[in-house]
């Protein structure tokens, strides 16, 4: 009887060696909007990038760029005008003039239809030191690095942000936060990994966000998050972006100005 299992687990295996290629109800293709504006402390913030791409069918591999699209960004008294580099989607400017508080109106215009957004340009307070620490997990010591700054108090104060080691990490480290229990005094932000070595370089770039850009974050991070085989099937996370011309084919993707702080620190 045992071998006559192990004949029928053996069976099943097998058949699960086949690709299985599942038919899927693939909608129209929307235009994808990458506008990420970030102002980094110290230099004038002219040149600026805004990527534009075409959401793709399920077993696609490659995402095709948003072709000769006309792209602007207005503070209601100068237009700002972002030109296509050869043919790649990537619309660049160097002529921006960053304000922070100021609001920002994106048009984009595609295949004959227009599509806006606005945000305004947030502030980011500096990075004022910076720590390295060891802690213990279950007899597995992992390198602590913490980045320290001091939230202005009397407003509230959102945050993304980034890490960057291409030694120790595949992909780059996103976080969000807010100041509802930290407004007005001195924080960190910290990166804690096992595969941070000595030599190893870790680099912080701390952005200033809107409270609507941390919310549409924040659920993106939990989809990511909670994905796996059993996982509920994620819902699109709607983007500030809009279609004046149809509402129905809204374009996916975010509108977002920020200044931005980098810091960089080598693992001792």
């Amino acid at each position: 009887m045992k071998n006559l299992y192990a004949i029928i687990i053996l069976l099943v295996c097998a058949s699960c060696e086949d690709v299985i290629e599942v038919d899927l109800n693939e909608g129209p293709s929307r235009l994808v909007i990458d506008a990420n504006i970030n102002w980094k402390k110290g230099s004038d913030g002219k040149k600026q990038q805004i990527r534009l791409t075409k959401t793709v069918g399920f077993y696609e591999s490659l995402t095709p760029p948003a072709n000769g699209a006309e792209v602007m960004i207005s503070d209601g008294t100068t237009d700002f005008y972002f030109e296509e580099i050869d043919m790649t989607g990537i619309y660049e400017t160097e002529t921006f003039e960053p304000e922070i508080d100021k609001t920002y109106t994106l048009t984009v215009i595609y295949n004959g239809e227009t599509h806006n957004a606005t945000a305004t340009l947030k502030p980011v307070t500096d990075i004022t030191k910076i720590e390295q620490s060891e802690e213990n997990f279950f007899g597995t010591v992992a390198t602590r690095v913490d980045f320290f700054y001091t939230d202005p108090a009397e407003e509230e104060n959102y945050y993304l942000s980034e890490f960057v080691s291409p030694e120790a990490f595949l992909l780059n480290q996103y976080r969000v936060r807010r100041d509802e229990f930290t407004n007005g005094n001195e924080s960190s932000i910290f990166e804690i990994d096992e595969n941070l070595s000595k030599g190893d370089v870790l680099t912080l770039r701390f952005y200033g966000i809107s409270e609507s850009y941390h919310n549409y974050l924040d659920l993106l991070f939990e989809q990511v998050q909670n994905g796996g085989p059993f996982a509920t099937a994620p819902a699109a996370v709607n983007g500030n972006c809009t279609n004046a011309t149809r509402p129905e084919n809204k374009p996916y993707g975010y509108f977002r100005l920020s200044e931005m702080v980098e810091e960089t620190y080598t693992i001792e």
